[in-house]
């Protein structure tokens, strides 16, 4: 791939000073949040961050993560102006190579589902569409419609001898909660019964007070969920919404029912990493 003066366009390592230009193509994810600040930029993203240059500034960037033997792409945007181009697809190879040389076996990334382009060169490199997921916006009132929690149910944080048990009881990514465990944005909380401690496939979250985001979010029923929402909204205070990404099937018919909000819908996609070109 060459830009139209003939040179040769590779993604670089991100820079301290790129934090502008993430800025301003964060906005192109079309998501609620607002882009990271430049501290969360400087102590943790730009370690993860590519960009591909062109004649015009940075025409795309990714933000990347490795969780044991997958890949994560976090973020891919492509300038608007620089669509249609065959930049997604150069990225996406480029950072293959990258996720091999450090030991993956497969990578993963979230899509919106109206987003054809996105789904047919995700396709085309191997993925497949997986658990489909909606963020609602939901406030305290909203939980009146859940089932009453188990009064034995407490809320615990997640340490590291649970990494594996709630990994396997909610099929996630192998190294995705020890990954979250890291950042200081992230707390991660269990539902547990004194009785049974055992017991792993009670629910799971993930609350990110930045962002009033609850993401990963798990629960062996509403009632289950009733009793994470309710620890969430009193951990996080002053909260009056705030955002839960779930596809529990029994959930979000209730959610939708009491009024709560749908913002967003993004697909999973997941496959083995194409061979070498």
């Amino acid at each position: 791939m060459r830009d139209a003066h003939g040179e040769a366009l590779g993604l670089r390592p991100g820079r301290v000073e790129d934090h502008a230009d993430f800025v301003r193509l964060f906005g192109e994810l079309g998501v609620e949040d607002p882009p990271p600040p430049l501290d969360v930029w400087v102590s943790d993203l730009v370690k993860r961050a590519f960009f591909l240059e062109g004649p015009e500034g940075v025409a795309a960037y990714a933000v990347v993560d490795v969780l044991e033997e997958t890949g994560y792409v976090v973020n891919l945007v492509v300038a608007p102006g620089q669509r249609g181009r065959g930049l997604g697809r150069k990225v996406m190879r480029e950072l293959a190579a990258w996720f091999r040389a450090r030991g993956c076996r497969e990578w993963m990334l979230y899509v919106k589902p109206d987003n054809a382009p996105a789904l047919a060169l995700y396709g085309a490199m191997g993925m497949k569409a997986g658990r489909l997921e909606t963020t609602w916006r939901l406030s305290w009132r909203h939980l009146e419609a859940l089932p009453l929690a188990p009064e034995e149910l407490e809320v615990v944080p997640v340490s590291g001898p649970d990494f594996a048990p709630l990994t396997q009881a909610f099929g996630l990514v192998p190294g995705k909660l020890a990954r979250f465990a890291t950042q200081g944005t992230h707390r991660l909380r269990r539902l547990m019964n004194p009785e049974h401690p055992e017991a792993a496939g009670l629910g799971l979250m993930d609350v990110r007070p930045l962002a009033r985001v609850l993401a990963p979010f798990y629960a062996a029923t509403p009632a289950h969920a009733r009793a994470l929402l309710e620890a969430a909204f009193l951990e996080l205070g002053s909260a009056e919404e705030l955002r839960v990404v779930t596809g529990d099937a029994e959930l979000e018919p209730l959610l939708r029912e009491a009024g709560a909000r749908a913002v967003l819908r993004t697909l999973v996609m997941r496959g083995p990493l194409p061979d070498p070109q």
